[in-house]
């Protein structure tokens, strides 16, 4: 079995007494390679997650993939305000949830993308999501745009400080 790197997270340092959360993930294949050496760590992974000692735990020098449920849609248009409306193609699909962070990429006008922001509200053909978009000017160019879910990793370490890494991964099979 082989697979192939996606996306490198940035590596986070689990301490004893407080969890560490990474950055957040646009997530492309929704695979989270999470590895860690000598000491085992707690991980939690979500919105917002916290780990704690009643986490998931990865034992010392183990690695482990977890599965985050995947959504990624093309943006048709957007419509700005103290929240932002994203707007997907007729019939396209809606793939989110309420309470699913997502990250708005490519679209050219300043001010639009943005990383890691809460769905409020969906429908059939949007989404709500709660950025402050007010104060953007000009006309929005989303062509080539578009708007993935995305998730944090949470870690505790059981005992020692321990480094983590992170890298987004597709499993490759060969025949």
């Amino acid at each position: 079995m082989a697979i192939k790197v996606v996306q490198n997270v940035n590596r986070i340092t689990a301490n004893v007494s407080t969890a560490t959360t990474s950055n957040p993930i646009a997530l492309k294949s929704g695979y989270l390679r999470v590895s860690t050496g000598l000491t085992s760590v707690y991980v939690d992974t979500g919105g917002d997650p916290v780990a704690t000692i009643n986490s998931f735990q990865i034992t010392p020098h183990g690695n482990e993939v977890i599965k985050e449920r995947l959504a990624r849609q093309r943006i048709v248009g957007i419509t700005t305000g103290t929240s932002t409306i994203v707007s997907f193609d007729e019939n396209a699909g809606n793939p989110f949830l309420v309470g699913d962070y997502v990250t708005i990429q490519g679209v050219t006008t300043a001010g639009i993308n943005t990383e890691h922001k809460l769905i409020t509200t969906v429908s059939d053909d949007s989404i709500t999501v709660s950025h402050n978009t007010s104060s953007v000017a000009g006309p929005i160019v989303a062509t080539g745009a578009n708007i993935a879910r995305s998730v944090k990793v949470s870690v505790l370490a059981a005992s020692d400080t321990q480094n983590v890494s992170i890298t987004e991964i597709v499993q490759l099979v060969t025949e």
